[in-house]
């Protein structure tokens, strides 16, 4: 089983299974409710692999999805749609859309003696234009 991301609006970022190791799906409702709330926020977590060679920066998305990280909220592309496909022996057997998702979070870890990175994105849904 693999991931892949697709990230529009501004600058496109796909990746693809051989750079997504995990993707997390969290749902937010409020802690103090007693009942069902209609206050419901949608966090994905999506990890992966950097990989480091030579002329890699101009084809590296990581470098687009630190952009976007820095991006002030007064521009118009800093909300995007992120498209997560759960892939199966070729297959999608699960896909999501997260319309008007903005970056709560994003860290790299880098390793010199192994020549790989890896990232943490964790996007969340605005909550009034879902």
């Amino acid at each position: 089983m693999g991931f892949r991301v697709k990230i529009t609006g501004g600058k496109d970022v796909e990746f693809n299974e051989g750079i997504i190791t995990s993707v997390q799906f969290l749902s937010e409702t409020p802690d103090a409710s007693n009942a069902r709330s209609n206050d419901l926020g949608v966090v994905l977590k999506i990890t992966g692999r950097i990989n480091f060679s030579l002329g890699a920066e101009l084809e590296d998305g990581t470098v687009e999805l630190d952009n976007w990280a820095l991006m002030a909220s007064d521009q118009a592309d800093c909300y995007r749609e992120v498209q997560v496909q759960i892939v199966n022996g070729g297959q999608i057997i699960r896909q999501y859309k997260y319309p008007n998702s903005f970056v709560m979070g994003y860290s790299e870890n880098l390793n010199d003696d192994e020549g790989v990175g890896q990232f943490e994105l964790i996007v969340k849904q605005k909550k009034d234009l879902t």
